[in-house]
């Protein structure tokens, strides 16, 4: 075994394992196109020797550390210019670390100290940028035109003292220069903080942030905050049904913890993971990406409690704090208060009150509310509708304990929300579908009252729904600003994005989603797909979409909405690419889905409404290619005289500004509708009526009615109608037939 001096350099791919999530092939191309174009022969002009490869990293040694910084600025600089000539889809993007240390040589292989610290300035480099350590700072500070800033001892994993740290700036303005570490964002949190919980919310989004999704890729970053996953506390009372006290206490010590300003806190669901498992430290801090690991137990007898938590630092295995909290049933709230209070202590980090959290997140200072809403939570996490007949129960019960109980009103919500979509899940709840959507209604409207984390991402998504995906991204950002630990908060601005026409920004939180949830639901699959389906990277979308998983095993109730949509974008990508034996046969995979949601075939016009997009010819595309795959823009083969259609001007003249009024062609109900110039319209069908607004999107007419949602139809003339019957005019929805005739 031999020993000596070298200077080590490692690359790292950003973001590689959700390109490689997305296409693996490409993603390996790409990479070796890098090595064999780009790193050999610039590794071998700076006179250093390729080590090996590993994984979506590059080893390097060299002789000289002038050499080995020299060869790393040349790479990013060109690397920079070869990617502001690709789209982005192709731009692979690689983080620097260099050191200087002592290495250990075995065969054509190095390890050592000198090749993990480099690996540690890696992981500290920004995208597109270099860090290096201080004893390489040392011997080039002066040897390279370029500058640097310093970014202060950094104790870095697997490492026992604090490492010097320094970022290459490339800036002529800084040449020569070592300028000291900037304001971090971790610190203007904490000053936010202490203004207060208002400030603190408003400017959440700017301190927590993983990611930048900046020029076209999205890609995370370098995320020097704490990190910490709370795993799931033991259940040690006698009684084994009580286990959802102890997942509802993680559960909320998770929300709790990622409320305070400077920590990164996992999510719940990568955490619940490792449930019933006995795992090294090591290796959750290597699956999860965390450095912290709060663990422990609750016990409960009749009223008495005790909580053992235990705070453990990865990078060493051993444990920074531990303490016994004992308590009575009904001091709950105090024993969490005290124990996320601690953990801050223990990491360094200043809290924000939970009171005044708790106060703002819609909680509750009811042990009892609290007991029965955990006890809900667990059955709603089964995720079967035959369980949420009792999470129900137990939610109307929290309620009915504390009416100010925010999280459990907006749960309700929720599920009604779910039963109300299809007969068949109404029924579960011993319900019609207008009495689910009724109570829906009623406990959103009880929920926004004392809002939470839950409330915001179910109003961000009736508001996309709306199209008024504007206002959803700024619920969305409110969601995130209370729950920081929850993935489908991410989801769900990312969605509120690509609707908005901001898919780009789209990808980038689905990159946040998987830093607090590194595994790929379906849904977010399907996220993905229509990300890339917006920006015309169809083959892309194509990969992701075929994730969503349509043929396999459903093992959530949520999967069928991920399949569901995920083949209606499927088949006009496959449309977009020509590909056209394909799409047929996901047209003939929709089939079953089409069954479950009592809708007789996929049209345009249902396109039309699944797809609330901001702008027209984001929507226009999905049509473009649904067109191309031989789906109809009608339903039921209705197919009257082309001269007969009215085009979007033809409408607009015809409605607004106008009243008609006829019948439903199916029902006999009267139909009257009154559209004013701003396209304010007034509905009456039979008993129901409400407010909305049209707009003209192509040549169709789209409304959005806040009790209904949205519809898109087309108008044609009635060669055979007369003003008398009122049936000059046919409008044609997916499953409705209005003829009318205007009247004002």
């Amino acid at each position: 075994m031999e020993r000596r001096l070298a200077a080590v350099l490692i690359a790292d791919v950003v973001g590689y394992s959700r390109m490689s999530e997305i296409d693996e092939a490409r993603t390996r191309l790409l990479f070796h196109s890098d090595l064999r174009e780009l790193f050999e022969p610039r590794t071998a002009q700076h006179h250093g020797r390729l080590v090996k490869t590993m994984g979506d990293g590059v080893l390097v040694e060299f002789h000289s550390v002038v050499d080995a910084l020299h060869c790393a600025v040349e790479l990013q600089q060109e690397k920079a210019r070869r990617n502001a000539a690709l789209p982005p889809e192709q731009r692979m993007v690689f983080r620097i670390g260099v050191n200087l240390g002592d290495i250990i040589v075995e065969g054509d292989d190095i390890h050592g100290d000198g090749v993990n610290i480099a690996d540690r300035m890696q992981v500290l480099a920004e995208p597109g940028g270099i860090a290096i350590s201080g004893t390489t700072y040392d011997h080039v500070k002066s040897k390279l035109a370029i500058g640097y800033r310093a970014l202060g001892e950094q104790k870095v994993k697997s490492i026992a003292e604090p490492i010097r740290v320094y970022r290459v700036v490339l800036d002529p303005a800084v040449e020569g220069q070592t300028v000291g570490a900037r304001r971090s964002r971790q610190s203007l949190a904490v000053l936010a903080a202490a203004i207060g919980i208002t400030a603190f919310l408003l400017a959440g989004l700017a301190w927590w942030q993983p990611w930048q999704p900046g020029d076209g890729a999205s890609v995370a970053t370098a995320d020097a905050r704490p990190s910490l996953v709370v795993l799931p506390f033991d259940n040690l009372s006698n009684d084994t049904e009580q286990g959802y006290l102890a997942d509802g206490i993680t559960e909320d010590l998770t929300t709790e913890l990622a409320r305070i300003p400077g920590l990164f806190v996992i999510s719940r669901n990568a955490a619940f993971t490792f449930k019933d498992r006995t795992s090294l430290p090591s290796e959750v801090s290597t699956q999860l990406g965390v450095r912290y690991i709060l663990e422990g137990s609750v016990r409960r007898a009749g009223d008495e409690m005790r909580i053992n938590a235990k705070l453990i630092d990865s990078m060493t295995n051993g444990s920074m704090w531990a303490e016994r909290f004992d308590g009575e049933w009904s001091e709950v709230f105090e024993l969490q208060d005290r124990m996320v209070g601690e953990v801050a202590t223990a990491l360094k980090l200043r809290l924000v009150t939970s009171q005044q959290a708790a106060r703002i997140a819609g909680g509750t200072s009811n042990p009892a509310a609290y007991e029965a809403y955990l006890r809900g939570r667990e059955l709603e996490l089964r995720e079967k509708p035959e369980d949420w007949v009792g999470a129900v129960k137990y939610y109307e019960q929290a309620l009915a304990l504390d009416s100010a109980f925010g999280n459990a009103a907006a749960a309700l919500a929720w599920m009604y929300r779910e039963a109300h979509w299809t007969e068949e899940r109404s029924k579960v709840f011993g319900l019609s579908q207008d009495e689910a959507r009724g109570k829906a209604d009623s406990y959103f409207t009880q929920a926004a009252k004392n809002p939470s984390p839950g409330y915001y991402t179910l109003l961000a998504g009736k508001l996309n729904m709306m199209q008024r995906s504007d206002e959803a991204i700024a619920a969305a950002e409110r969601a995130i600003a209370l729950d920081a630990s929850d993935p489908s908060n991410y989801e769900s601005l990312s969605m509120a994005m690509i609707f908005n026409g901001r898919a780009e920004d789209g990808l980038g939180y689905l990159d946040a989603a998987a830093r607090v949830d590194p595994a790929w639901s379906r849904w977010r699959y399907f996220l993905a797909g229509l990300a890339y389906f917006s920006t015309d990277r169809y083959e892309e979308a194509v990969v992701a979409l075929e994730k969503t998983a349509p043929e396999s095993k459903e093992t959530s109730y949520w999967d069928f909405w991920s399949s569901y949509p995920g083949l209606m974008v499927l088949i006009s990508a496959y449309g977009q690419l020509d590909r056209h034996a394909d799409a047929a046969m996901a047209r003939e995979r929709l089939k079953p889905y089409l069954a479950q949601a009592q809708e007789p075939e996929y049209t345009g016009l249902m396109a039309a409404v699944e797809f609330p997009f901001k702008n027209y010819v984001d929507l226009e595309r999905v049509l473009a290619g649904l067109r191309k795959a031989g789906v109809p823009d009608l339903p039921d083969g209705f197919s009257p005289k082309p001269e007969d259609r009215l085009d979007g001007d033809e409408i607009r003249a015809l409605l607004f500004g106008h009243e008609i009024q006829g019948r439903n062609t199916g029902t006999g109900e009267a139909y009257r509708r009154v559209t004013a110039e701003d396209g304010t319209t007034h509905i009456t069908v039979g008993e129901w009526s409400d407010q909305g607004r049209s707009t003209i999107e192509g040549d169709m007419l789209c409304s959005v009615y806040p009790t209904r949602w949205r519809f898109c139809g087309v108008v044609f003339r009635k060669s055979d109608g007369t003003f008398a019957q009122k049936n000059e005019y046919l409008l044609v929805l997916q499953s409705d037939r209005f003829e009318f005739s205007v009247v004002k």
